[in-house]
């Protein structure tokens, strides 16, 4: 695939052999070349968007290109490739992302838009596609794979079989089939798996993966299947395993799985050539691409490692071209696309200038044109956040089986570390009025996921180190279905948190005492603001800082964001129960002694 598919190729011919100018030279550099491995003095010409020349050895050019830049003796690297990630992630629409992203050297990304597709469906996807028209950051929107994650374990406002992936791969702006969650139905070769997964087969797109602790069988049985890659590693044994079958390895650290990296490249020790590997953000929240990065972050991260500039900067630009199959990114030579950027170090840090298909887009760490927000539709703003049934606080009471008296053994979720991993267990516990009752018992707290597009299915139960110390909070964004997902000490706390989100139409919310005491809206389908990077970072805070005032620990406020997610090898919570991601079965919430 080529991101410029038509080209007056003579016209690039002629301006390569001198006998026209070109648009713009970039002097003075000190080039990398990530296809061999060198850096030398150079000269860069493009014409149209696409590099002509690169000219070494004091070559002048036969003719002057009608603007010229100097790079006043800085590296000159292509612009970084973010190989997947979900830009809802960021809090931020496709353009405002773009607009923040550019700033630190990306010049692509691959887009897995399924948050918003798990609320919206296709016309979600389609206003990804259409608002990122408008962004500095060049984004390939993927067909999302696995809606819901695991079918039949959580509900959702839209699901995907091969029509709706066919329906997608088929609509201009769609450039592959986005991460294989259901790592358990492609092994075991399910149809509708099958099904999809064929749709881009016949269609020899890129298809991504994510298949976390499979056997090396497994493994195997993934790789031929279709997909060619796996951002989901967690260890150094994964990392070899994903590379031995041939598929490309994506090293992820994100907002969510913070310090990887170590883990990642010590799978690497040994291993000659490192072709098949790049990284990747996944999930970057907008307080991290403005103060520590986007791709460069992940730079400076495996520099940490030992791992060479160089290399560093393969993985994230010509690696991460070749991993999706597109070949005029990723590099700076004849016949590519001018996407570059000016470094004053090679070490991670914000470039001085970026280019975009041949032209200055930011420079000093600011646009050189910044352009009003482009107007969002209607159906992406407010009514997503549909909870039917949750009347008053009662609801958001665990009730005890009819069966039950003063006592009962109930299922209790186990969050012991300071990720979403997570166990059940059962511990009798005291019933009162019907209900059963946490008084007195700081280490538990009510967990809940509220289906919120329309179904009214809802869970309610107990939860041990979770942290929470007092009050309650609630999100919207919730992966991967993002159901209005809530902890509290109080039913009445609870239910004051979660109808603050669905009167705003989502977002996060922290209450203490009844009283709402941080609201951090997230208009756009529940899961995106509508404010820029800068404006939104300080309200992220703001909600940081709530949410620390009533939890045991700080940095607490995504806690919630993962407790739901089914394509895990732990326990959940979801809307239609608890739920065991290794054996894909439900518990039972008590159990009769």
């Amino acid at each position: 695939m080529r991101v410029k598919k038509s080209l007056d190729r003579s016209k690039l011919i002629a301006a390569a052999m001198g006998q026209l100018p070109c648009d713009l030279t970039i002097e003075n550099i000190r080039f990398v070349n990530v296809m061999t491995g060198e850096i030398y003095p150079a000269e860069v010409d493009v014409l149209d968007g696409i590099v002509v020349r690169v000219r070494t050895k004091g070559e002048k050019a036969r003719q002057m290109s009608r603007q010229s830049y100097d790079g006043a003796n800085r590296y000159l690297a292509p612009g970084c490739i973010d190989i997947h990630m979900h830009v809802e992630s960021t809090m931020l629409t496709p353009e405002n992302f773009g607009k923040a992203a550019i700033l630190c050297g990306t010049t692509s990304v691959f887009v897995d838009p399924h948050e918003i597709a798990n609320v919206l469906g296709i016309p979600g996807v389609k206003f990804m596609i259409d608002n990122a028209k408008a962004s500095p950051v060049r984004q390939f929107n993927l067909a999302s794979s696995c809606l819901p994650s695991v079918p039949g374990a959580e509900g959702n406002g839209a699901e995907f079989g091969p029509k709706e992936i066919a329906q997608l791969l088929d609509t201009e702006g769609v450039y592959g089939i986005a991460e294989v969650m259901d790592f358990y139905n492609v092994v075991h070769d399910s149809a509708k798996m099958h099904g999809i997964l064929k749709e881009g087969l016949d269609r020899d797109v890129l298809i991504q993966g994510h298949a976390p602790k499979l056997s090396p069988a497994e493994i195997a049985a993934y790789a031929l299947a279709g997909p060619t890659d796996n951002h989901s590693l967690r260890g150094s044994e994964e990392v070899a395993e994903n590379l031995h079958v041939g598929l490309y390895a994506h090293l992820q650290e994100s907002s969510l799985s913070t310090n990887t990296m170590p883990q990642l490249v010590a799978g690497l020790k040994g291993m000659r050539y490192t072709d098949h590997v790049c990284l990747c953000n996944d999930d970057v929240h907008a307080k991290d691409l403005l103060e520590t990065g986007h791709v460069n972050r992940l730079i400076k991260a495996v520099l940490r490692q030992g791992v060479d500039p160089m290399d560093a900067l393969r993985w994230s630009t010509y690696n991460s071209a070749r991993s999706a199959g597109v070949e005029d990114i990723g590099a700076i030579a004849p016949g590519f696309v001018a996407d570059m950027q000016l470094l004053d170090e090679l070490d991670g840090r914000d470039p001085y200038a970026v280019f975009f298909e041949g032209k200055l887009v930011a420079e000093a760490g600011y646009l050189v044109q910044d352009t009003p927000a482009a107007p969002l539709p209607a159906a992406v703003l407010g009514g997503t956040v549909r909870v039917q049934g949750l009347q008053t606080d009662v609801d958001l009471a665990l009730p005890a089986p009819a069966w039950a008296k003063d006592h009962v053994k109930v299922a209790v979720l186990d969050y012991d570390t300071p990720t979403a991993r997570s166990d059940l267990f059962y511990e009798t516990l005291p019933v009162k009025d019907g209900f059963v009752d946490l008084t007195g018992r700081d280490d538990l707290c009510y967990i809940t996921v509220w289906n919120r597009h329309g179904s009214g299915e809802h869970t309610v139960s107990v939860c041990r180190n979770l942290y929470l110390r007092e009050g309650a909070m609630a999100t919207t964004v919730s992966h991967d279905c993002h159901n209005l997902t809530l902890c509290y000490k109080t039913p009445r706390d609870g239910f004051a948190a979660a109808h603050a989100l669905i009167d705003c139409g989502g977002g996060f919310c922290t209450v203490r005492r009844g009283t709402v005491t941080g609201l951090l809206k997230l208009p756009v389908a529940g899961l995106m603001s509508l404010l820029p990077c800068q404006e939104l970072v300080p309200a992220i805070a703001a909600q940081e800082q709530a949410t620390d005032e009533i939890f045991e620990r700080p940095g607490y406020m995504m806690k919630l964001s993962l407790v739901s997610l089914a394509c895990t090898q732990n326990a959940v919570i979801t809307d239609k129960g608890l739920f065991d991601g290794r054996t894909q079965q439900f518990y039972q919430q008590f159990i009769k002694e």
